[in-house]
């Protein structure tokens, strides 16, 4: 564990990159702070030392009556101390913020780049709210405790060597209690923080999974209404909520232990030196002044203890934050591009699997020995029931996922040989899920090409019968759809995402469940456009509607993962296998 704990505080670090002026300032800022804060108990000595004598000149009748012109500079100088620890202090908190917002965003950076290079496998594996947790929640929570506690954590560590070395000088023997209260309060810190950081990282994990069931819940809204089963729903949101204030209470209950426990030890301390340096007041060994300057520096030096003492516990929060945001990064990312790419300047759009075998699990294989060969410009229908395959067979295609033997190739080249880039610039795809993101309806089409014209954008809406309900609205283009597209109806996304691939002119067309979501008018539409957009275009089509694919060149039966029947929609009527029994199951 502490081996772990210096690995992930050593990969922490590298986020601070460029920061090292900025945090040689802090360091400066906080020697500036400490030492006008450290030198302030001299002067408020000397200050009632003076004020002693003048008290006993005036009883003795041997000074001038309360004349307090000799405090003038004390109260001068401890002013100046004052007004320069605080723009030392300033200069230091400000700095900090700068520094903690430029790693903050150097994380989140990296973050986003990591989670562009990540397989499909991770997305399939791991929650949403698990993601987007350790992506915002966990990188604030390094955020926060660098900018509450670095140069608080600076500060302690001065105030504490300048404290120590005025203590040593005032009174070496007195000096010795104090080292054995800071000695005390710095072991039982370390054991406290020890189990903390354990606590926090269960705390951690717990918001993740909160996060998650959030999102569940915001996203199925209306399954769950639809169902009946908001009571389910707010009992297991409820279940998690509860364990992640159990979660928290138990990190909290160490973290506030710690304050408590030093103060106790450093109260001991007192009481010990205040004894002690009354015998040596009532001895002559040392002026009321200097008693009062040890007490001070005594609690100088105590107090950037129990500060430091909760920062270091507050870091462990830290520390299980960036434990966890560096799971992401060490997840294994897609294999690299291979450097001697090949690029298709004129695609064609044949396409070839040739004995392919492949399994999420590398030792569980879905499909084996799949062989296909598709020529240019021919409709490829792909049927079965769910968890057939269907879907990872297009995935495959297109690299999602990387087969473990055999090749898949387009016009004639392997496809991990050609970047993944190149490689899905050939697709145009239009998936059940319909996938908008917040921006206008024009920006929206133009996603595949971003240089398109709007006489471009307009054509590609109208082969999509998008045009006329675009018009309708008050924007038109310029319509500003919200998150998911949800101020449009599911058939008019899915108008927008076929429009989307209209307008990219792709080589290779994938029609997952394109027309499954729309009305019956609306798919007829929609099945015209498409038509005419695979003419001269490789295409395959996902569809549980058989009606819809019985002028498809090739159709693919598919079950387990596997190819068990292929031919024209005749030709697999008349074999009266799996096709057969699918179309007579609808059409009886």
């Amino acid at each position: 564990m502490k081996n772990q704990k210096k690995h992930v505080v050593r990969r922490l670090f590298k986020f601070f990159k460029g920061q090292r002026l900025k945090m040689l300032m802090v360091f400066l800022g906080a020697v500036v702070s400490s030492a006008a804060f450290i030198v302030t108990p001299i002067y408020i000595g000397h200050g009632i030392d003076q004020i002693v004598d003048i008290m006993k000149g005036t009883v003795s009748g041997t000074g001038n009556s309360m004349d307090l012109t000799p405090l003038l500079p004390i109260i001068a100088i401890l002013t100046s101390l004052n007004i320069l620890s605080f723009a030392a202090s300033y200069l230091q908190e400000y700095l900090v913020a700068e520094v903690a917002e430029t790693v903050s965003l150097n994380m989140r950076g990296a973050m986003s780049k990591k989670l562009h290079r990540l397989p499909l496998r991770f997305y399939d594996s791991t929650e949403k709210g698990e993601i987007l947790s350790r992506t915002t929640s966990d990188i604030e929570k390094i955020a926060e405790s660098l900018r509450q506690g670095v140069s608080q954590l600076i500060s302690s560590f001065v105030r504490v060597i300048f404290s120590i070395s005025m203590l040593l000088i005032i009174s070496p023997r007195l000096s010795l209690v104090v080292f054995l209260t800071i000695g005390l309060a710095t072991v039982g810190t370390i054991f406290i923080t020890q189990r903390s950081r354990k606590s926090f990282l269960k705390n951690q994990a717990t918001l993740g999974r909160l996060n998650g069931n959030i999102e569940e819940i915001f996203t199925g809204h209306l399954v769950i209404k639809a169902f009946n089963h908001e009571k389910e729903a707010f009992y297991n949101f409820k279940k998690i909520n509860d364990q992640l204030c159990k979660d928290s209470r138990n990190a909290e209950i160490l973290q506030y232990l710690v304050a408590p426990a030093v103060r106790i030890t450093n109260s001991l301390g007192y009481i010990i030196i205040a004894v002690m340096s009354s015998f040596s007041l009532m001895q002559g060994r040392m002026s009321l002044g200097t008693v009062q300057m040890f007490i001070q520096y005594t609690d100088k030096a105590s107090e950037p203890i129990i500060q430091a003492a909760n920062i270091i516990n507050m870091m462990q929060s830290a520390l299980a934050a960036a434990q966890r945001f560096f799971e992401i990064l060490d997840e294994p990312e897609e294999t690299p591009d291979t450097q001697s790419s090949v690029s298709i300047h004129k695609p064609q759009g044949r396409v070839e699997l040739d004995h392919v075998q492949f399994g999420y699990d590398p030792n569980i294989l879905l499909m084996r020995d799949i062989c296909l060969h598709v020529n240019p410009g021919e409709k490829v229908a792909i049927v079965g029931h769910t968890g057939a395959g269907k879907t990872t067979l297009v995935n495959l295609l297109m690299r999602f996922y990387d087969i473990q033997s055999g090749s898949i190739l387009i016009d004639g080249i392997e496809t991990n040989r050609m970047t993944r880039a190149d490689l899905r610039s050939l697709f145009g795809m239009v998936l059940q899920d319909t996938w908008l993101f917040s921006g206008s309806i024009g920006d929206n089409i133009a996603y595949g090409k971003p240089d398109a014209t709007d006489t471009e954008i307009i054509a590609a809406a109208k082969s999509a019968r998008a045009d006329y309900f675009i018009r309708t609205l008050p924007d038109g283009y310029q319509t500003i759809l919200e998150e998911d597209g949800s101020n449009v109806s599911q058939g008019q996304r899915q108008l927008l995402t076929i429009a989307r691939a209209i307008l990219a002119d792709p080589a290779i067309l994938i029609l997952d469940e394109a027309t499954s979501s729309v009305d019956t008018r609306t798919e007829k539409e929609i099945q015209k456009a498409m038509n005419n957009l695979m003419k001269g275009r490789t295409s395959f089509i996902i569809a549980h509607k058989l009606s819809t694919i019985q002028d498809a060149d090739l159709i693919l039966v598919m079950e387990q993962g596997n190819i068990i029947e292929q031919g024209t929609h005749d030709q697999l009527l008349a074999s009266k296998g799996a096709y057969s029994q699918l179309y007579q199951s609808q059409f009886a």
